[in-house]
């Protein structure tokens, strides 16, 4: 299998093939934000830029999926992946030097956005790296000797998952060999003279066969009406958005949180959906129809399978599947009943969060049985069709809250001065998927990012910014006296 040079990626891999095909589904990214600091150095910002790509060169050269790009060869109209002999430097790489040097969080989710409504083109790598700062040659008075380096890793979902992200930050910056002072010349266009093994799918790792057992046939139950935004667009191709909102929760904040959680039993994902939960029920309570007042939430959670099939956490590769959460209107007007900020507010929130958590440990411990996206996929047939039925259709899920947890394995080189302060994890807006995303990821001793994605026109934006104030406000982002105005 290794010598051969088009191959599906699988269940999943055709599915994610279809949706990108259609337009339905384009990337996944994980940005890392460094600062550098250039004090008393004679290093360049080409010297950096040139390390930085003789860090990607290796690091394609360490992982099999980074030489994967869309073949013209399709399976059933879905077209197939190959291992690329040739990457150019311009496939892989673009620089963004930023206008806003004073509003940074400004510039990011503007890029983000941009690249996200992109598709992936054929006989070309499936990822890129887009880099977004300035690195300052000599100081200055808005800079100082300190810079500003966003490194946003966007990817195909057929070959790369979340978690792959972070691995990929990890392989390059230990591949990193920065000398100040001193620039290096990666030679382009990268030649790699032999095929690698294919990394493995999901069905190749773990048994994905249908199960008729009481668990797995409880999925097959419906669920009553749920809000979930705009229909599905039956043209996605023409005239697509991609929006990002990231919230940064500092690290105080976050631990404030997770000591909350701890002593109410509950975990932090299990109090993010309730946070999220009530958040939106405001926000939709003063834009909604009085007809549809009595619609619930439909919540979908993805959660890695590795452990089940065996691979590790430095692998580039898509290995997840998901659960669903169903929650009635009632429950939901528990909270947002109360006045907000209040004991009995609080209280109820917290019995939202004890919900979610218990119904998500309860079902990622069943797995496979219940949740298996793998199984699920595995009994269509022809993956295009499928998706091409869900146009104009109405969605059925509200929103994804996909978590990546807590990471400590992306560590810059020592001695190079280069730190590294966030990171964030956002996908591309949802075409037939739920209404919105939400997406979290932290550093171990530093912040966590929840950044809030979605295609432009199925959420209207004042309900968005309602949402983003609401769980600025819960999340301990701002001052006190700044919460109590919102």
């Amino acid at each position: 299998m290794a010598e051969q040079n088009f191959v599906p990626l699988g269940v999943l891999g055709r599915y994610y093939s279809a949706r990108h095909t259609l337009g339905q589904y384009r990337s996944a990214c994980i940005t890392a934000t460094y600062t550098v600091n250039l004090a008393n150095k004679t290093s360049s910002h080409q010297a950096f830029l040139s390390a930085l790509e003789g860090a990607m060169q290796a690091t394609i050269r360490q992982h099999p999926g980074l030489r994967y790009g869309i073949s013209e060869q399709t399976e059933r109209g879905v077209p197939m992946f190959k291992q690329l002999r040739t990457i150019d430097q311009g496939d892989v790489l673009e620089i963004i030097p930023s206008q806003h040097h004073d509003t940074p969080g400004k510039t990011v989710p503007e890029v983000l956005s941009k690249f996200h409504a992109n598709l992936w083109l054929p006989n070309k790598p499936a990822w890129k790296v887009v880099v977004v700062g300035y690195l300052a040659e000599v100081p200055t008075p808005r800079l100082n000797t300190t810079s500003r380096l966003d490194l946003a890793f966007f990817a195909h979902h057929a070959i790369a998952d979340g978690l792959s992200g972070i691995a990929f930050h990890t392989s390059l910056m230990e591949n990193l060999k920065f000398v100040p002072g001193q620039t290096l010349c990666p030679n382009w266009p990268l030649e790699l003279d032999q095929s690698q093994e294919i990394p493995p799918t999901v069905e190749e790792c773990m048994e994905i066969s249908p199960c008729d057992c009481a668990v797995c046939d409880t999925q097959n139950v419906a669920t009553p009406s749920v809000w979930a935004g705009g229909g599905i667009s039956s043209t996605p191709m023409i005239g697509f958005q991609s929006r990002v909102r990231i919230i940064t929760v500092p690290q105080e904040a976050l631990s404030s949180l997770l000591q909350k959680g701890k002593l109410a039993k509950v975990t932090l994902t299990g109090l993010l959906h309730a946070y999220i939960c009530t958040a939106l029920r405001r926000a939709l309570k003063s834009n909604r129809p009085v007809q549809d007042s009595e619609q619930g939430f439909r919540s979908v959670t993805p959660f890695q399978i590795r452990q089940h099939t065996g691979v590790s956490d430095r692998d580039i590769l898509n290995h997840i599947s998901y659960l669903t959460t169903y929650v009635p209107h009632g429950e939901l007007d528990k909270a947002v009943t109360r006045e907000r900020f209040s004991e009995s507010e609080e209280k109820e929130i917290y019995e939202l969060a004890r919900f979610f958590s218990h119904d998500i440990i309860i079902k990622v411990k069943a797995f496979p049985h219940g949740s298996s996206m793998a199984a699920q996929l595995s009994q269509i047939k022809d993956p295009l069709r499928h998706c091409q039925s869900q146009s104009g259709q109405k969605r059925q899920y509200t929103y994804e809250l996909s978590n990546l947890g807590s990471t400590s394995s992306i560590l810059p080189p020592e001695g190079s001065d280069i730190k590294l302060e966030r990171l964030a994890f956002t996908q591309c807006g949802f075409v037939a998927g739920p209404a919105l995303g939400f997406n979290c990821v932290s550093v171990r001793g530093g912040p966590l990012t929840l950044s809030i994605t979605w295609q432009s026109g199925i959420v209207s934006e004042a309900v968005v910014e309602r949402v983003v104030n609401e769980l600025e406000a819960r999340m301990g982002c701002l001052p006190e006296v700044e919460r109590e105005l919102r």
